[in-house]
């Protein structure tokens, strides 16, 4: 309390706003400095706006109120305040604590780094929208909907994985680099099952041919031509670790299992036939006749 602000409220002839109190403690949430001034009056009644909701949302209010009017709250007493926002409060965004605070977003990203807070799934932001802390869940979805449908446009993988389309695109372009769909700083420590990208796996001999021929992804002689490009994403396709084929054979209804198994064996003989053309061109000898 300041009693020199308390002392000129008092004196001043005009009306005072209604102080706002929380209805499930009736503890004043904003406006004690003019609850004394009535006091100091004689008064006995003052205007009173009723808040209902938790008390935690109580503090929230009076933080917010504080710094929009009447005594500024220092530095050091907003720091407090957004360091309490955030334990009671894990769910709102950086920029919500900040508006609601009166501090930076840097600094809000600061104290959450430095204390902790509960983890929480979603955020909501300043517009009430609730949004994933973390697109790793999303990410996935969207690797699996483009090796179920290659032909897919960005719109749709997105709006059926839950991510946006400039996340979708970053997707696509990982897997055509042969990179993790999930970027390291968004991959979970535990309780969070993210595959890792195949080439990190125990490699067999199958494996490490796969690996060599992802690196051809850094050529330029094929990563700025239309057909190198056409190529690059084709071998992307049609490349998954062991794991992964076992997932989708597992996939597989009992009454499709023999299309798709034709279906596959014509896929290899279609690579086979075209890997031995490429050989035969540069002079190799085909994978029939090495020993």
């Amino acid at each position: 309390m300041n009693s020199r602000h308390v002392r000129l409220l008092a004196e001043s002839d005009t009306a005072l706003p209604p102080i706002v109190v929380h209805r499930g403690t009736m503890r004043i949430i904003d406006g004690m400095h003019r609850w004394q001034a009535a006091v100091l009056r004689g008064e006995d009644n003052v205007t009173v706006r009723y808040f209902e909701g938790s008390e935690q949302d109580a503090f929230a209010l009076a933080v917010k109120e504080n710094t929009t009017h009447g005594l500024p709250l220092s530095a050091e007493e907003r720091s407090a305040a957004a360091q309490r926002l955030l334990g009671s409060h894990p769910q709102w965004s950086d920029r919500a604590i900040a508006a609601v605070a009166g501090v930076s977003t840097k600094t809000i990203c600061s104290l959450r780094r430095d204390t902790k807070p509960a983890t929480a799934v979603y955020r909501v932001g300043r517009d009430g929208r609730a949004r994933p802390v973390s697109s790793a869940d999303g990410r996935l979805r969207a690797r699996e909907m483009m090796e179920k449908n290659p032909q897919a446009s960005l719109r749709t993988v997105a709006r059926e994985a839950g991510v946006s389309p400039s996340t979708v695109r970053d997707v696509r372009e990982r897997l055509r680099r042969g990179e993790h769909v999930v970027p390291q700083n968004q991959r979970p420590e535990s309780g969070h099952r993210v595959d890792p990208p195949s080439a990190t796996l125990p490699a067999k001999p199958a494996d490490q041919s796969a690996a060599r021929a992802w690196s051809l992804s850094k050529d330029p002689a094929l990563r700025f031509t239309e057909d190198g490009r056409c190529l690059l994403r084709l071998l992307m396709l049609h490349r998954f670790p062991a794991q992964r084929r076992e997932e989708l054979i597992a996939s597989v209804p009992p009454h499709a299992a023999t299309a798709v198994s034709e279906a596959a064996r014509e896929c290899a003989r279609a690579w086979n036939a075209f890997a031995d053309r490429l050989s035969a061109r540069h002079g190799e000898p085909s994978r029939g006749e090495r020993r």
